[in-house]
């Protein structure tokens, strides 16, 4: 298995989650790790403005961190045309030491495999001798089997439509037009077989034609080829320049795709007895092949987790992965290891900040792209150090980096703020799952949402279908209650409504009383640092 190791921020990403997960991959690739950034959902719009500014691909959404196939060393993929003949097929397993190769057509996708069992059933198999014109052999095929070499080939070849046949007796009536027919060094015979049109005449015993002869099978565009072997071996072997396309398996073709989990691989495997199984791309393109030793090895796949370390923001099935290292910058809260891992968690404005610490404590520039995206995240997290979680050493960080990236701060920030807070076109249920994250304070679970603005009145017109939508998702999950947080950037002041348990307790925390669900709090900018700990204190008081 390959030892790929994941880095991915929390559920509805942010633009520092996103950002930091890609600089973290840059870092462990230039320090010799095989390193890949993922995302758990769909990016908002300032991390899609902040991924373009810098021309940076999103990374890849994934929902599942269990193994698959992809994760795999797989064996190559040695597919082969279905004109190959069968001796081709049987020199390449050979030579490669394995048995079985995908067949596809001419737009690669698979249409059979072919295995030394189906080569091995024919040699038990009595085929009659028409067998070289029903299965569309080719006189390519039939020269390379027999090591031969071409005597006349004629532009337009006739068709094996024949048999195939010895030329040992003088009975003319036993060949026929269309035939293969094999001779010796008999001039009558050759003469004989050539007056009878037939589409191939065999040589043995490197035998040749005089001038008459020659002259007379391209007259009759007969195709003549000698080889060295005998009229036994030649009749041997001559079967074997069937294509394979005439014995492959085509029905009930157990295959896999790269992203098919591994232990659906183990059932599909029990379920069927082949050694080898082609693996497919997207396109259904074959890709590799794996057999039943590739499931042996220990099949966790590595992750690192940046920008969150509780369990339920992350990736549902992270009990299946190895967690190789944390980097945060929230409240240490329920992730468990089965080992002891690397925990990087500092009071930072944002996770860029220790990812840029990073780079510098390893004498590793970034790119210049990279160095814009930790820039952003900075500056996303930070309020550009308008929030209250806020610190000397983002200053510096992103002082010391925007030089790298090449970016003004004001300018950038105010370009990104303003695509970043933009409503148009958005719902209420896409305005709600933008920036959201479940907090759990002893039991209950308190779901809050932030929304940034420049434009108050943008928001205060879809008010009331924003607070419609978080009832019905109380209603619907087992939540004790919703809070969304719509903070005014330059105004620096905070609307709160909240929808279920804990309203008239947390205005209280802030010193203020609730009307209807709405409050709003003066220099409430940051959700991690003044909200939550004012809501985890509504939770105990309302107990």
């Amino acid at each position: 298995m390959k030892n790929k190791i994941y880095i991915t921020g929390h559920k509805n990403p942010d633009t520092d989650s996103i950002c930091s997960a890609m600089a973290l991959a840059e870092l462990k690739n230039k320090t010799g790790d095989d390193a890949e950034a993922i995302r758990l959902g769909e990016i908002n719009r300032e991390t899609e403005f902040v991924l373009n500014y810098f021309g940076a691909e999103k990374p890849r959404l994934k929902t599942s961190i269990m193994p698959q196939i992809r994760d795999l060393d797989m064996d190559g993929a040695y597919c082969v045309s279905p004109d190959l003949s069968m001796a081709g097929a049987m020199e390449i397993m050979q030579k490669n030491n394995i048995t079985s190769l995908p067949v596809i057509d001419g737009k690669e996708n698979l249409i059979g495999i072919i295995s030394l069992s189906n080569i091995a059933a024919t040699y038990m198999e009595v085929w009659d001798d028409t067998i070289m014109g029903r299965s569309d052999a080719s006189l390519e095929n039939i020269k390379d089997v027999l090591k031969g070499q071409w005597i006349h080939l004629p532009e337009a070849p006739r068709p094996i439509t024949g048999k195939m046949a010895i030329k040992a007796i003088k009975n003319k009536n036993l060949i026929e037009e269309g035939d293969v027919v094999i001779v010796g060094d008999d001039v009558e015979d050759q003469e004989a077989t050539i007056l009878k049109d037939v589409a191939l005449l065999i040589l043995t015993i490197s035998t040749t034609l005089d001038e008459r002869l020659l002259k007379l099978a391209e007259e009759r565009h007969v195709a003549v080829i000698s080889t060295g072997l005998s009229t036994f071996m030649v009749a041997r072997l001559l079967p074997q320049a069937v294509p394979i396309g005439h014995i492959m398996t085509k029905d009930e073709l157990v295959v896999f795709h790269k992203d098919d989990l591994i232990d659906e691989v183990r059932e599909k495997m029990k379920e069927s007895r082949f050694r080898a199984y082609p693996v497919l791309d997207e396109k259904d393109r074959v890709i590799g092949s794996i057999s039943r030793y590739h499931l042996i090895t220990d099949l966790k796949k590595k992750i690192i987790l940046v920008d969150h370390n509780e369990r339920n923001q992350s990736i549902d099935d992270l009990d299946s992965a190895e967690i190789l290292q944390i980097v945060d910058h929230h409240r240490v809260a329920n992730v468990a290891t089965s080992s002891p891992i690397f925990f990087r968690n500092e009071p930072v404005g944002s996770t860029a900040t220790i990812v840029s610490k990073m780079f510098f404590e390893n004498g590793i520039m970034p790119s210049t792209k990279v160095a814009g995206l930790l820039c952003a995240a900075m500056i996303s997290d930070t309020l550009l150090f308008r929030s209250p979680t806020s610190t000397a050493t983002d200053r510096y960080i992103l002082n010391k980096m925007s030089k790298i990236a090449g970016i003004d701060v004001e300018d950038f920030a105010m370009k990104m703020f303003k695509a970043g807070t933009s409503l148009e076109g958005k719902k209420p249920e896409e305005l709600l799952n933008t920036d959201v994250k479940n907090f759990v304070f002893d039991g209950d679970t308190v779901r809050i949402c932030q929304i940034f603005t420049m434009d108050p009145d943008s928001i205060a017109a879809v008010e009331e279908s924003l607070k419609e939508a978080m009832e019905d998702y109380v209603k619907k999950e087992a939540v004790a209650s919703f809070i969304l947080m719509i903070t005014d950037i330059f105004r620096e002041v905070s609307d709160i409504i909240v929808v279920g348990g804990f309203k008239e307790a947390l205005a209280r925390q802030f010193g203020k009383e609730i009307r209807g669900d709405k409050f709003s709090a003066e220099g409430l900018l940051s959700r991690k640092k003044q909200l939550v700990p004012k809501v985890g204190a509504a939770v105990d008081e309302s107990r």
